[in-house]
C-alpha cells in the first residue's frame, strides 16, 4: 500500500502532502547489528561452535522509522460539492495528460477471422448451424454414369480377378441356346415313325383346311369319305361296306419252308435260316401224342371187328 501511495504522490500530487509521503516512503538506513555476545565456553576444548552458539538470544534489527509529517492540506482529493442538473456533484482538481499510444505495426494489425471457416467444436446454435449449412454445397455433382457405376456389383473370383457381367451373362445365354437346341434335337430323335408321321398328317391337313370354305355342305366329297370311314357300333351295313385298315407299319413275317410244330403254335420270326436249334423235346411230345392217338384207334377198331 506504501508502494501505491508513494507512486501516486511522486507522479500525480505535489506539494507538502506529497513530500511528506515521499519522505515517508524513502529508504532508511538500518543500523548495524550489534557484536554477538561472547561465545560460551565449550566443555570441550577442541570443539567450535560454528553455529552462533546455543542458547544465545539473537537481537533483532530496529530500524529508526522517522515519524511521518502529516500535512494539514488535503487538497488533492476530490472534494463533494452540491449535484447539479448538469454533473454528477464530483470536481476535477487537475485534469491529467492524455498520452496517446502509437498505432500498431502492420505485422501487428489485427486479423478478422471468419468464424464460420474455422471449425469450432461443442455446441452450435441454431442460426451458427444454419449459416455453416448455407454456405456449404452439398448438393454433389456425379453423372448418370458413375451412379450406375457405383451402384453395380462387383464380382470376383476365387483368385481375386474382377469378372465381367456383361461377357458372363452373354455366355450363359449362349449356352443355354445351345442346351435348348440339343434338348430339343433329342426330343425329336425320342420321337417314333408313328408320332411323326401323325403330325406330318396333322401338317397337311391344316394345309388342306386353308383353302377351304367354312360352311361344308353335304355335297362335299371330303366330308362324305371322313362319315364313311367311321366306325359305328350299330352299323348294320358295317359287315360289308366297311374297308379293313391297316393301322400303322406291318412287321415282316417268315415266309419260308415250313417250320417244326411247336405245342404254342408259335411262328420263328422272319430272320430264321430254317435249323432247328432245339433239345428235341417238342418232337418227342407230338410223337407221343401221335403214339397215343394210334393205339386208341386201333383199340376201337379191334374191339368193333368181332361185332
Amino acid at each position: 500500500m506504501s508502494n501505491l501511495k508513494s507512486y501516486l504522490a511522486e507522479k500525480y500530487m505535489s506539494g507538502p502532502k506529497a513530500d511528506a509521503i515521499l519522505a515517508r516512503t524513502a529508504p532508511l538506513k538500518k543500523k548495524k547489528r550489534k557484536a554477538a555476545a561472547s561465545a560460551p565456553v565449550s566443555s570441550l576444548p577442541n570443539l567450535q561452535d560454528e553455529d552462533g552458539g546455543w542458547g544465545v538470544e539473537e537481537i533483532d534489527d530496529v530500524d529508526d522509522v522517522a515519524e511521518a509529517v502529516v500535512a494539514s492540506d488535503r487538497g488533492f482529493k476530490k472534494r463533494r460539492i452540491a449535484p447539479t442538473k448538469e454533473g454528477s456533484g464530483w470536481a476535477t482538481v487537475r485534469e491529467g495528460v492524455k498520452q496517446e499510444s502509437p498505432p500498431p505495426t502492420a505485422d501487428e494489425q489485427p486479423v478478422v477471422v471468419d468464424e464460420l471457416k474455422t471449425f469450432t467444436g461443442g455446441l452450435m446454435t441454431a442460426s451458427q448451424l444454419q449459416k455453416t449449412m448455407s454456405k456449404k454445397d452439398v448438393t454433389p455433382v456425379v453423372t448418370a454414369e458413375e451412379i450406375a457405376q457405383a451402384q453395380e456389383t462387383v464380382y470376383r473370383d476365387p483368385s481375386g480377378k474382377r469378372i465381367d457381367t456383361k461377357a458372363a451373362r452373354a455366355e450363359a445365354a449362349r449356352l443355354k441356346r445351345e442346351r435348348e437346341e440339343k434338348e430339343a434335337q433329342k426330343m425329336e430323335w425320342g420321337k417314333g415313325l408313328v408320332q411323326r408321321e401323325e403330325k406330318e398328317m396333322q401338317r397337311l391337313e391344316m394345309e388342306k383346311q386353308r383353302g377351304k370354305q367354312f360352311a361344308r355342305r353335304a355335297d362335299d366329297a371330303d366330308l362324305n369319305e371322313e362319315l364313311k370311314a367311321k366306325e359305328l357300333w350299330n352299323d348294320p351295313a358295317a359287315a360289308f361296306l366297311t374297308k379293313m385298315k391297316t393301322k400303322g407299319p406291318r412287321k415282316p413275317e417268315y415266309n419260308g419252308p415250313p417250320p417244326p410244330p411247336n405245342r404254342f403254335g408259335i411262328k420263328p420270326g422272319y430272320r430264321w435260316d430254317g435249323v432247328d436249334r432245339g433239345n428235341g423235346f417238342e418232337k418227342k411230345l407230338f410223337q407221343s401224342k401221335n403214339e397215343r392217338k394210334r393205339r386208341g384207334l386201333e383199340s376201337y377198331q379191334w374191339s368193333v371187328d368181332d361185332m
